[in-house]
């Protein structure tokens, strides 16, 4: 049995176990389960879910050793069937208490003690990718555990501005990406959460940049880089009647510098604003509420500009694809 195929064979298990649709659904079952498990004894949340103590709740361990295989966290095996969370104590909190709740995810899975289980980057994970399948199943699986339902769907149906969806994460103590993924994947409406970084296009990363090559003007490779480095979508997470729709974002499409969403990534604050989205025969106005998110050194823009991530919305749709004239920002390319 290779590797890929145990690891889909996780998957099916999880998914028999709970007599879930599907693997999202499940993870989501196994979370909230365990929600309710862990406050019929402890009582309803009066503030943010404290994910060690959720941990220690479970018979997880907590270990002062710093991860060995990842920049965020990991699960390992120790004596008598044991595991223990490994966590980078230098990531900021939220990254912590995600990256807290991810471990305790992977715990959904059978023989989750066989093997060392490392968070990976999520900008890197490809869905028909076993192991990448599951580590995205593990991100699901921590949204709803640091923003639990039904108090987080609550709260998250109030908010209307990107000010609000900041003021959102700072009441559960969790990132803004994970709010902003939480807030799509539980909202009723029509809407998506959209990443975007400061990155070369995939044509340009074997030309721009290499240290062996020289610049025709002079210019250090490495500057050049930067300065070609444009603001690129991740990945989108749509809200369940949005991805009914069919609307697809193709990764590494740019935006150009100006709208709410390069606003909110140059200035380091929540920006609101109305715009246009060409997403084929969804094109038309969206409504975005954009937020800067935390980003590490190496991936900053040219200006020392954010990473961001919004929550668009259609306001207005126009199938012909044609552009509004009247202040509107086409935003791909």
């Amino acid at each position: 049995m290779t590797h890929a195929s145990t690891t889909d064979a996780l998957i099916a298990e999880m998914v028999r176990a709970t007599a879930a649709p599907d693997a999202f659904a499940a993870i989501r079952t196994k979370a909230s389960n365990t929600i309710a498990r862990y406050t019929a004894t402890f009582g309803a949340p009066t503030g943010p879910l404290d994910v060690d103590a959720l941990a220690s709740f479970l018979g997880i361990a907590r270990s002062d050793e710093r991860p060995g295989h990842s920049k965020d966290a990991e699960l390992v095996p120790i004596e008598d069937g044991r595991v223990s969370i490994r966590v980078n104590p230098d990531r900021p909190e939220t990254r912590i208490r995600f990256s807290t709740a991810h471990e305790i995810s992977h715990t959904f899975f059978p023989n989750y003690q066989a093997k060392t289980w490392c968070r990976t980057d999520a900008r890197f994970r490809n869905r028909n990718n076993p192991d990448d399948l599951l580590e995205m199943l593990c991100d699901v699986g921590a949204s709803e555990l640091i923003l639990p339902a039904p108090w987080f769907i609550e709260d998250a149906a109030k908010v209307s501005t990107a000010v609000g969806l900041v003021g959102l994460a700072k009441r559960y103590v969790a990132s803004r990406e994970a709010t902003l993924r939480r807030f799509a994947e539980s909202h009723e409406r029509s809407l998506s959460a959209v990443f975007f970084s400061w990155k070369l296009k995939p044509t340009q990363k074997q030309t721009i940049g290499n240290l062996k090559q020289t610049s025709l003007f002079g210019i250090d490779p490495a500057d050049l880089a930067l300065q070609s480095k444009r603001l690129r979508l991740d990945y989108s997470i749509p809200s369940p009647k949005f991805l009914k729709t069919g609307a697809y974002l193709p990764p590494d499409k740019s935006i150009e510098n100006d709208g709410p969403l390069y606003m909110a990534a140059s200035t380091g604050q929540p920006c609101d604003g109305e715009c246009w989205l060409d997403l084929g025969r969804l094109a038309g106005t969206y409504r975005v509420l954009a937020i800067p998110v935390w980003t590490d050194d190496d991936d900053l823009g040219p200006n020392g500009e954010n990473g961001v991530g919004a929550i668009i919305e259609p306001i207005a749709l126009n199938p012909s694809g044609k552009k509004a004239s009247h202040g509107d920002h086409r935003l791909f390319d």
